[in-house]
């Protein structure tokens, strides 16, 4: 498995937070992985548990400056938090800059505000959209609204906990992102999604993932091309089942490895058609 430096990047107090939970969960755990937090709170940067913390809050070649020195090395920057905060809005653009200077290619793992929430917030995620749209290698974007769907037995949940829920599932993604990379996979994938799934067997496993809670109904239909990964020996059922959920001239990638602990776990990464 190749071995590529990659920049892990919080923005805002969300992906400060997002990042901090990464290095506890031991994302990139003995691979060539860094982090660091953008953001606009100073509190919020301090409580951050990654090495290198830049304020925003700065004059602009300042700032440049720094991200730029954050980001040497690196072959791949990832960055996650939310869309609707003015890190993002201030920081999006300057990461994507400085990425291209370096050649690096460009991940971003964002969710867009609530319906709830106000219009400055709604505004600022059509900006991050607009330009992830534009610059991004790969992008991944979900309505936070999505994150409820992991809590339905819950009567109620307070917008800490919805921030958990999507913490706990972009470290997932980040994760599988970096696994597929990591063994020679594409990087660009354009406007993303992913989903995941624990089985008894591999078409329990792809099953769950082709009903995870982030994809649309029938998403699956309007793949351009998956990456799928089952952690057993090779299953024809499974692939069969994922076949007969994409177009016939989607490309399908199958990837096999017989590592599964007490469970099967499988991964599904697609570009969304016509996007």
């Amino acid at each position: 498995m190749e071995n590529i430096n990659v920049k892990i990047v919080g923005l805002g107090e969300g992906g400060a937070r997002a990042v901090s939970n990464m290095i506890s969960a031991g994302v990139g755990k003995g691979k060539s992985v860094s982090f660091a937090a953008i953001g606009n709170d100073e509190n919020i940067l301090l409580s951050s548990m990654s090495r290198e913390n830049i304020f925003l809050n700065r004059d602009s070649t300042t700032i440049y400056k720094r991200i730029s020195s954050a980001l040497r090395g690196a072959k791949v920057i990832l960055m996650v938090g939310g869309s609707g905060s003015g890190a993002a809005v201030q920081a999006l653009p300057i990461i994507i800059s400085c990425a291209k200077n370096i050649n690096a290619a460009t991940v971003a793992f964002i969710n867009r505000p609530t319906v709830f929430e106000d219009d400055k917030r709604k505004h600022n995620a059509e900006f991050c959209s607009n330009v992830l749209n534009r610059d991004a290698d790969t992008y991944f974007e979900v309505s936070s609204e999505k994150f409820f769907l992991f809590r339905l037995n819950q009567p109620q949940i307070s917008h800490a906990e919805l921030f958990m829920v999507a913490n706990d599932i972009f470290c997932r993604g980040a994760d599988i992102f970096m696994e597929l990379v990591g063994r020679g996979g594409a990087v660009k994938w354009g406007n993303a999604a992913f989903g995941y799934g624990y089985g008894a067997t591999a078409l329990d496993a792809i099953k769950a993932a082709a009903k995870f809670p982030l994809l649309e109904q029938d998403e699956l239909k309007r793949a351009q091309r998956l990456s799928v990964r089952v952690t057993s020996k090779k299953d024809t059922s499974a692939k069969n089942f994922i076949k007969k959920l994409i177009r016939p001239d989607a490309e399908l990638i199958w990837h096999s490895d017989n590592t599964a602990g007490d469970k099967i776990f499988a991964s599904i990464v697609f570009t969304r058609m016509g996007v």
